[in-house]
């Protein structure tokens, strides 16, 4: 939950970012990561987390994962900006 009480599911853009917080954050130490191809993140991922009004926890690290919360929509506007960005 963020401070204003909506949930937040994370989501992390490397398996070396997710991995460091598995082995050092405790409340993570029995989780396995999963990759999500970006197709299916956009496809699937996006509009479900909308429609439960979940917001992205993008990149969270530190010794209690914390971070950035974003709308679904930006998160993918964002990435995509970034990948027109890396192609001109």
């Amino acid at each position: 939950m963020t401070d204003s009480g909506r949930r937040s599911a994370p989501f992390w853009s490397s398996l070396s970012r997710v991995n460091k917080i598995i082995q050092t954050v405790p409340a993570y130490s029995g989780f396995e990561p999963h990759e999500v191809p970006w197709a299916v993140f956009c496809e699937r991922w996006i509009p479900g987390l909308a429609k439960d009004a979940t917001l992205v926890g993008v990149n969270w690290s530190g010794p209690h994962a914390t971070g950035y919360d974003l709308e679904p929509h930006e998160v993918r506007a964002n990435v995509e900006y970034a990948m027109r960005s890396r192609i001109d």
